[in-house]
């Protein structure tokens, strides 16, 4: 069985399942994102239930748990096992099982990289990026749990596309880069770093127009959500691309 939470949730064997029962699901979240730690019974609660918790909040709790333990997490089927803990509950799985493992390995493995390799950077990133399936457990309750993992995941992603970006910059492709930059910026209109990539790939792919279109894009929105003017790192790349500055035309 494969456990993967970034995106909605779901489990895959021969076939891909979902969790159809809100409380189940979220319950299944939570133990996930603590694989292999145990998780107080306070805090499955909390995350249930938030401040209004049921009178029997935990005998509830411990039928959502026979529910996961008879359906999901079966130790011969799917290769996990939901102990009971002194402070709560414990789920044991392998990490290759959890793809939130190996985004940690291939994030912490691309922070690593040298910035003599933009190459395996960009492998490393672009693979990471690449296990995200949409909005990290979409449709499930935003408990401290589920909100503070999915957060986190959502920056770690984003940290790996600005990656994928500079270092596509760095080799060349720009031409290529377009498309997926024009993308992330439309999902993260106010991201500097994003704009100054796609900035930078329209330019020396020989759309200045567009690329001074993109400055203009990024001033508004700042303007409008933040009451900001684009940092001065921005700026000074329209004004180079305005003076057709050949120092940003080329990669590096």
């Amino acid at each position: 069985m494969r456990y993967e939470l970034l995106g909605p949730l779901r489990l895959v064997d021969e076939k891909t399942r979902t969790v159809n029962a809100p409380k189940v699901e979220t319950l299944l979240a939570a133990l996930l994102i603590r694989a292999n730690q145990p998780v107080s019974t306070d805090e499955l609660i909390d995350e249930l239930w938030g401040n209004e918790p049921p009178r029997r909040a935990r005998a509830a709790l411990h039928v959502y748990i026979s529910h996961l333990r008879k359906n999901f997490v079966r130790p011969a089927v799917d290769g996990a096992t939901l102990r009971t803990h002194a402070q709560g509950y414990l789920l044991e799985v392998e990490k290759s099982s959890v793809d939130v493992f190996l985004l940690r390995a291939l994030h912490a493995e691309g922070r690593a990289v040298p910035e003599t390799d933009p190459e395996r950077a960009l492998d490393v990133s672009s693979a990471a990026a690449g296990l995200f399936r949409g909005p990290v457990l979409a449709g499930i309750n935003n408990g401290l749990i589920v909100g503070t993992f999915a957060r986190w995941a959502e920056e770690v992603r984003l940290e790996c596309l600005e990656t994928v970006a500079r270092c596509s910059l760095r080799l060349g492709r720009h031409r290529e880069l377009i498309g997926d930059l024009s993308a992330w910026v439309e999902e993260h209109p106010l991201n500097e770093n994003l704009r100054e990539h796609l900035m930078l790939a329209l330019y020396r792919s020989g759309r200045r127009a567009e690329a001074l279109e993109v400055f203009q894009s990024a001033r508004q929105a700042l303007r409008e959500e933040l009451g900001l003017d684009p940092r001065r790192t921005m700026r000074r790349l329209q004004f180079a691309i305005l003076e057709a500055d050949t120092d940003y035309a080329i990669a590096g």
